[in-house]
């Protein structure tokens, strides 16, 4: 009798330390009762259907009559696919915050589609992309190969909406059923087009931005480019359907921001931008200064606007930092030229050269430097010339006769 009650409190004690930790784990999981059915409504056994979501997942078979029961997470997402050699889903069916429900997995028979794209004269396009929807939704996507053909993976038997497109062509859809237990085949032509695009380019360091004058645009694509001249701030071209581009700006003495975009079907307007090549310039407000003295050092962008916290330096000492009118007064402590540079980030500017003069220096007279005199050459007196007292006798007897000849005269 008291070993009768010893094991009933056993029992007892067992059910009490069992039953919370029992308890507590059937909260956190629920039975989904999921039916596999085909297209035709019938249930589909043997099929296994895999259960996914955040943290866990779960397997099992269906019944004949294409059921199962499947333990998930309460609240959780659960994605419910199937593993078979006969029946396939396009996408998973996603159950919601997961409780206790049933649910319709409806599944269809594998097939498979092969589209071939070609162009105007039945040549076959490679690289073109193929897409296949249903309800709305992306079943199977790719290029085409250098045959111009597109397969699909394995894909429920069904209606679908197929759309090929490839750069410089326009987009083409057509509808395909697809049934067959092997590859259902389809052919989609593609047509060559073009579109206008207009760009702009502006000066994005104003605030507006202002429009380029005198630059050039450059549309380059994977099989296009072109260099265009947009004298008035803009420029207009005719450019290859659905192809993406990349647009840059250029301009001497200007960085271009490349811009990537997309031209689809329809005309298109896109902004550019480009801003002046960074620069410092350093602009000293004297180039000599006396020894001692002060000159003052003014630092200027590319577009001539003051930069302020310019680290100025001469002679590789540095002399301090621009104020906000972009300017700092540095002494001049030694004769000759002295460099003086600006930074300001990664930017420096070209060297400037400032010359320290020593006034005493400048004016001192040289000393000439004391030199033996030369010997004397004695020179010879020159000889008389007989033909010079000749004229003069012959002058004065030709001033006696005309004397003569007046007092005759008289």
């Amino acid at each position: 009798m008291r070993y009768g009650i010893l094991v009933a409190i056993g029992f007892v004690v067992v059910a009490l330390v069992v039953w919370p930790a029992g308890a507590a784990a059937s909260d956190d999981v629920v039975t989904l009762t999921v039916s596999v059915v085909d297209q035709d409504d019938s249930p589909v056994g043997g099929t296994t259907v895999e259960a996914t979501w955040d943290g866990g997942e779960a397997t099992a078979t269906t019944a004949s009559n294409g059921k199962v029961f499947i333990d998930v997470a309460r609240g959780a997402d659960v994605e419910l696919d199937i593993d078979d050699d006969t029946y396939v889903r396009n996408l998973p069916l996603v159950v919601e915050d997961a409780d206790e429900r049933e649910v319709e997995l409806r599944v269809s028979r594998q097939a498979m589609a092969a589209v071939t794209v070609v162009d105007a004269d039945e040549q076959p396009l490679s690289g073109a992309t193929v897409e296949l929807r249903q309800d709305g939704q992306t079943v199977a996507e790719g290029e085409t190969g250098g045959d111009g053909v597109f397969t699909t993976d394995i894909i429920e038997r069904g209606e679908y909406r197929v759309s090929a497109v490839k750069p410089g062509f326009y987009m083409e859809t057509i509808d395909l059923t697809v049934d067959a237990e092997t590859e259902t085949e389809a052919e989609i032509a593609l047509e060559r087009g073009r579109v206008a695009l207009d760009v702009d380019i502006v000066d994005n360091h104003f605030d507006p931005p202002r429009g380029l004058d005198d630059a050039r645009v450059l549309v380059e694509a994977d099989d296009f480019d072109a260099n265009v001249r947009a004298s008035d701030g803009s420029a207009s071209l005719n450019v290859p359907v659905n192809t993406r581009y990349t647009i840059t700006a250029s301009k001497d003495g200007y960085d271009g921001t490349p811009r990537s975009l997309t031209v689809r079907e329809e005309p298109r307007s896109v902004t550019v931008s480009a801003q002046r090549t960074p620069e410092l310039v350093v602009e000293p407000s004297n180039s000599r200064v006396i020894v001692g003295e002060t000159t003052r050092i003014e630092v200027t962008n590319a577009y001539g606007e003051a930069v302020p916290g310019a680290v100025v330096t001469l002679d590789g000492a540095e002399m301090g930092e621009t104020d906000d009118r972009g300017e700092l007064t540095i002494t001049i402590d030694t004769v000759g030229e002295q460099t003086v540079v600006a930074s300001a980030g990664r930017l420096d500017s070209a060297p400037v050269t400032v010359e320290g003069i020593d006034p005493d220096a400048d004016d001192a007279t040289p000393t000439p430097t004391p030199t033996e005199e030369p010997e004397e050459t004695p020179t010879e007196e020159p000889e008389e010339t007989p033909g010079f007292g000749v004229a003069i006798a012959a002058a004065a007897l030709v001033a006696v006769f005309a004397f003569g000849y007046r007092l005759r005269d008289r």
